[in-house]
């Protein structure tokens, strides 16, 4: 539900700790993830705000591993490689 523009936190340094807190346990969560999650410890602090402390402390999600994509078919699809003259 949101919050009228005045119930809004600011971020002083109890609430940073807080955030800085919360980053460590949760490192892959964003500033959307962050903000659910202080939420729901009671702290309503204004997404943008909440977006501009992370980029200043340099709080970035952590990401997933995910494999390089493979370039083109595999052989197995195309018939494998061409066979040499003979």
């Amino acid at each position: 539900m949101p919050h009228p523009k005045g119930s809004y936190r600011t971020i002083d340094e109890r609430v940073a700790k807080e955030i800085r807190r919360l980053h460590q346990s949760y490192p892959k969560l964003g500033h959307h993830g962050l903000a659910e999650a202080l939420r729901e410890a009671s702290l309503h602090i204004e997404p943008e705000e909440l977006k501009r402390f992370m980029k200043e402390e340099g709080l970035r999600p952590a990401r997933d591993w995910r494999p390089w994509r493979w370039r083109g078919l595999p052989s197995w699809m195309i018939g494998g490689p061409p066979e040499a003259p003979k």
